[in-house]
């Protein structure tokens, strides 16, 4: 599992203005790694589950935002040799209505589960197969949004004997 941290504000002095409020300070997910398919063996297709948690109040932005201005949340992978990309499911959005936007966002909770599904070749060894992977997201509360954020997470495979 891959823990990424909240960083903090810049802390306040007596004569500074809070900036918090005008400065977004970067908002970090929590990504576990969970491979559902028990014991796959080559030729098999795997399901990889990327588990995303961002603190309360928060929210992403979908995979395909209904505003090209904004940052699509995006899973990308690092394939090792022999294993192809069968397909990525991502959940469903959610409308967010804003004040003065015509249409809502579509947005993920501060929750959710994004799923590969990655397909072995007969040719891959049984072992422990790494995975790599990376979740680009832009994490915004009701009012604001963060800068873009990347987090790196990594499935392990432990491949059977076909």
């Amino acid at each position: 599992m891959a823990v990424v941290s909240i960083a903090s504000p810049r802390p306040q002095s007596a004569t500074t203005p809070n900036v918090s409020s005008i400065i977004p300070v970067r908002c970090r997910a929590e990504i576990a790694a969970t491979v559902t398919t028990r014991n796959p063996k080559p030729s098999a297709t795997v399901s990889l589950v990327a588990h995303v948690r961002l603190p309360a109040g928060l929210h992403v932005q979908s995979n395909k935002p209904r505003d090209p201005d904004l940052i699509p949340t995006e899973l990308t992978m690092t394939l090792p040799a022999g294993v192809t990309l069968v397909g990525v499911d991502y959940p469903k959005a959610t409308d967010l209505n804003q004040p003065g936007a015509k249409v809502p966002l579509a947005v993920y909770p501060n929750e959710f589960d994004i799923v590969a599904r990655v397909k072995l070749g007969a040719a891959v060894k049984p072992g422990t197969l790494s995975v790599p992977g990376s979740l680009r997201y832009q994490a915004c509360n009701d009012s604001v949004c963060f800068p873009p954020s990347k987090a790196a997470i990594t499935w392990s495979v432990a491949v059977a004997k076909g």
